[in-house]
């Protein structure tokens, strides 16, 4: 009995842990996301990424592995204070630095 609870006391405290932020940043999110590519004239002929809650965001560099239309990731980025991005109609995109991402 004494060895459930440990086990379940760890599952949720890895649970939890998945919810903090890494370094304590107000500005660092972990989220599902799009790699999107917006071509002209209306796009930015970039790509950008779409997170699951619908915040467009630009990438200030993304690995070439990771550059095709409609590929989901996970990524863990920080808001880069200060920086954005023209982007034709849709106006000034927010730009992140990329920490991590993977394929889903």
């Amino acid at each position: 009995m004494r060895n459930r609870s440990n086990i379940l006391i760890l599952a949720l405290v890895l649970l939890f842990s998945a919810c903090i932020n890494i370094d304590d940043s107000e500005n660092l999110f972990m989220v599902r996301a799009t790699v999107k590519w917006l071509p002209p004239p209306n796009g930015c002929d970039d790509y950008i990424i779409e997170t699951e809650n619908d915040n467009v965001l630009f990438p200030l560099s993304l690995d070439k592995v990771f550059l095709e239309d409609g590929l989901e990731v996970n990524i863990i980025y920080d808001l880069v204070d200060g920086v954005t991005h023209t982007c034709g109609r849709i106006g000034a995109l927010p730009a992140i630095e990329l920490l991590e991402i993977e394929k889903q």
